[in-house]
């Protein structure tokens, strides 16, 4: 059997493994799902709960690759005085805007936040994740990047006009979501074993914002952020949503090792732009694939995103988005089957 933790390194490390690894979640609550659990309702349990259900789920589809920080955002964003909303169908959402006006901001104690029952809830989750987990699988802590929690406590349709028409504003704004998103990783990579970080930033995807803004708002923030962290000596890896085929070039001067690519990106001219800098991990449809197709339709389409990207190695699989509680478990192990059976 592979060693699910080395595979993951070589690919890193733009290797080729002696097979594909392969993840399952981004960050998200679908092995929740598959429970017929909520986090709402696993928040009254004891963290070992929520751990052995994340952990058993990613362990039963044989996923090589697993997130822990489902709910980070939102329980983050509670914590500096924000609003959430629990659905049945995800992680919570944010229904309150806190920043107003740059006054706003200094109102903000990201000490606090860290220290409110949800928090510190999802740290004793991790914690027990990683106990569980002894260092078998790959185990990544995941979070968001400062222009996405910008977004979040400023209102994107705001954040994208601010960028126009008041540059200080956001300036201000994205120093504060710098130091806010790596203390957050800080803070959970207290707990040692985890092997690397998961950066999610929906909000820079390239249906958004333009790559001008891009390589203003988003790469300078990611970079001090992933500077902040060099210490902890990780890997990482980010996700951005959408289309970033034209800003791809941008992200390894960010310093990150790995990019999780959506299913809008061609895999590739994915691989031709980055040329070897950083390692690709992607990229089946999460909805029109492994929500909608039969096992073995999932199979051929995995097939297709690995004889496109996986044959030179610096790769693993990944859905191109978080999956849904409508993905079925039967398909969701098609997926890794596919590429753990994968061949060139």
């Amino acid at each position: 059997m592979s060693d699910s933790n080395a595979i993951v390194r070589e690919a890193f490390a733009l290797r080729k493994p002696e097979r594909v690894p392969v993840g399952v979640c981004l960050g998200g609550s679908w092995p929740f799902f598959v429970e017929g659990v909520t986090l709402q309702e696993l928040l009254t349990q004891p963290p070992l709960r929520a751990a052995e259900i994340f952990y058993r789920v990613n362990e039963r589809v044989g996923a090589d690759f697993i997130t822990a920080g489902t709910g980070a955002t939102a329980f983050l964003i509670e914590g500096l005085g924000g609003q959430i909303k629990f659905t049945s169908k995800g992680a919570p959402e944010i229904a309150s805007l806190l920043i107003q006006s740059e006054t706003d901001i200094e109102t903000l104690d990201i000490a606090s936040a860290l220290q409110t029952p949800k928090m510190q809830w999802l740290k004793n989750v991790a914690a027990e994740t990683v106990r569980l987990n002894q260092h078998r699988k790959s185990l990544f802590v995941s979070g968001r990047a400062p222009f996405t929690l910008a977004g979040q406590l400023l209102g994107l349709e705001t954040l994208s006009k601010l960028l126009y028409k008041n540059k200080t504003f956001v300036e201000k704004l994205l120093d504060f979501t710098i130091k806010l998103s790596a203390a957050y990783f800080e803070w959970m990579l207290q707990t040692d074993g985890f092997d690397g970080i998961f950066i999610a930033d929906p909000s820079a995807s390239g249906d958004v914002v333009s790559v001008k803004h891009f390589e203003a708002a988003v790469i300078p923030p990611l970079t001090a952020v992933m500077q902040r962290l060099e210490q902890f000596q990780k890997l990482s890896l980010i996700h951005i949503c959408g289309n970033i085929t034209d800003r791809l070039h941008l992200l390894p001067q960010a310093g990150i090792q790995m990019i999780s690519v959506d299913s809008k990106v061609d895999l590739q001219t994915a691989k031709k732009i980055l040329n070897g800098k950083t390692a690709l991990a992607g990229n089946v449809n999460p909805v029109t694939v492994l929500e909608d197709k039969t096992e073995e339709e999932v199979r051929l389409e995995t097939q297709r995103c690995l004889n496109e990207a996986a044959k030179d190695g610096g790769f693993m699989l990944l859905p191109g988005c978080d999956i849904s509680a409508k993905a079925t478990e039967k398909n969701i192990t098609a997926f890794v089957n596919a590429a753990k059976d994968w061949k060139e």
